[in-house]
């Protein structure tokens, strides 16, 4: 295996620098327009959003090289201290939770959106004493985690959904806080961390969603623990310090199976720690990469025999296939010829769908037909789409999935805070108008560019030299955007790469004289 490592490792990097140029591609060149791509999109033209995303991007790219040469300047002037730059961002964090909480209440959030407030409805029923038969939540039991979640909060806080924003907010200000320590873990300065964190501090997109309090922010910050303790493991193995190693692996399994229980994309984390472990280790050490599936399988069981002893459900047959996602993937294909100007923007290849949603509903929750069954007819469905598409129009399906998912830096942020609003168009001006709804749209574009060049840039800077951590990250956004090319697309989903883009920025803005593991 060592003898094809340095192989594997180009391979890597190479697919995570054409996954994010292919990302950047479609936010130039086929910007999706529409409510869930951003409310700035939505009423302005498809040129003019080309134009701001172009200048975005142009600014990005000269941003990248004044950052380093400021960088490789300020660190031989300045030396911080640990105790000075964790006052600092202590108050930076403090500040960014008092107003994040101002801008919920000035925006008018006052109300869960989507399936969150789906869960918290299933959630009053269970308090009621309800017996729930075949619904929403015996077709989607991946929200279970988050309901019992709501269920602590509201026994501890009480019933008031400001309750649940609160700690919302606090949740995701522990994931920043880890971000910065996973920074300090893979031994970048205390200077070039508090530069890299603030990409997720300053991430409007993401902020944005903390109020949702929906399974985005859960999972990002069982992914900050996962990555503090992983990042803690390769300190201690590169430091030839291995009696916490061990360790360490079992509490990075452990969070990141949680992880997965509370959003199922997480899978993808699993499985490149795994191979990360495999491929990377010598010897009998490689056996460690088998314990992040080792908990995979007993965290999951666990969990099962946990929500079935509950007896929510009428039987144990709950959970939609997983079919469903791959057939709702292919949902609008293939894309007509003969689209009119105006509608080829808007067209989205794979995003949710009611009708496909109910036709899932009618076999699994009307017919109760075994899922077995259920698979079968969706294979159906998408070898029908598949056949119906040349080598070409599946070119281009797959080109609008992309830009579903990667081209949006609103990541449906200002769609959502517009549900939580009860849909009042009072301030939707913030996000809209040719002033502030320009800054905050050009932020989020600068912030996607910041963490898709990071990937890009960081993968030169490491493609000679095998570093640990550049090596998993580019097996996991590998991944991660390969596994997107075939599930369900939403904007939302591209916010699963910013925690380990930003650690990989931090190590392209270190100066590092380690020596890892030469390519020859």
């Amino acid at each position: 295996m060592k003898k094809y490592l340095n192989y594997i490792y180009t391979f890597f990097l190479a697919a995570s620098i054409f996954t994010m140029l292919w990302a950047i591609f479609t936010t130039i060149f086929s910007p999706r327009i529409g409510e869930i791509f951003s409310l700035f999109r939505n009423v302005h033209s498809t040129k003019t959003i080309i134009l701001i995303n172009s200048s975005c991007f142009v600014f990005t790219l000269l941003l990248y090289p004044v950052i380093a040469r400021f960088l490789a300047k300020e660190t031989k002037k300045w030396v911080l201290s640990n105790k000075f730059t964790f006052i600092f961002f202590t108050i930076e964090l403090t500040i960014y939770f008092i107003s994040l909480l101002l801008f919920i209440k000035f925006i008018g959030f006052k109300q869960a959106v989507d399936d969150a407030a789906i869960t918290l409805k299933f959630l009053d029923q269970l308090s009621l004493g309800e017996k729930w038969g075949y619904n929403y939540m015996y077709s989607n039991p991946q929200n279970l985690l988050l309901m019992y979640i709501f269920s602590a909060i509201r026994t501890f806080f009480g019933p008031n959904y400001s309750s649940i924003i609160i700690v919302f907010s606090l949740m995701h200000i522990i994931t920043i806080l880890l971000t910065f320590l996973s920074l300090k873990n893979l031994k970048v300065s205390n200077l070039v961390s508090l530069v890299a964190i603030q990409i997720l501090v300053f991430a409007i997109q993401i902020t944005l969603h903390v109020p949702v309090a929906y399974t985005d922010i859960l999972s990002l910050f069982f992914m900050s623990v996962t990555l503090f303790f992983f990042t803690s493991y390769l300190k201690t193995a590169n430091e030839g310090t291995n009696k916490f190693s061990y360790l360490y692996i079992i509490l990075t399994s452990i969070f990141c199976v949680l992880g997965f229980i509370s959003k199922g994309t997480v899978l993808i984390l699993v499985i490149a720690l795994s191979l990360f472990l495999l491929l990377y280790n010598n010897g009998k050490r490689r056996v460690i990469g088998l314990v992040p599936f080792i908990f995979l399988f007993f965290g999951h069981f666990l969990w099962g025999q946990f929500i079935d002893s509950q007896n929510l459900f009428p039987d144990k047959n709950y959970g939609q296939p997983n079919t469903h996602y791959i057939m709702m993937g292919l949902h609008n294909t293939p894309i007509p010829d003969d689209l009119p100007n105006e509608n080829k923007a808007k067209w989205t290849v794979g995003a949710y769908d009611s009708s496909e949603q109910r036709f899932t509903w009618d076999m699994f929750l009307d017919k109760k037909m075994s899922k077995e069954k259920i698979q079968v007819e969706h294979i159906k469905v998408i070898k029908q789409r598949l056949k119906a598409m040349n080598l070409i129009q599946l070119i281009q399906a797959l080109n609008n999935k992309v830009s579903v998912t990667w081209g949006s830096g609103d990541l449906k942020s200002s769609f959502e805070v517009f549900l939580g609003t009860g849909k009042n168009q009072e301030k939707m001006w913030v996000f809209q108008n040719n002033f502030s709804g320009l800054i905050v749209y050009s932020i989020m574009m600068v912030i996607q560019y910041l963490i898709y060049l990071g990937i890009i840039f960081s993968a030169i800077k490491f493609f000679k030299v095998i570093n640990p951590f550049i090596f998993f990250s580019s097996i996991y956004i590998t991944g991660y955007f390969v596994f997107l090319l075939i599930w369900e697309s939403s904007p939302r989903y591209s916010m699963g790469i910013f925690i380990p883009a930003i650690l990989a920025i931090g190590l392209l803005f270190q100066k590092s004289e380690e020596k890892h593991k030469k390519i020859v």
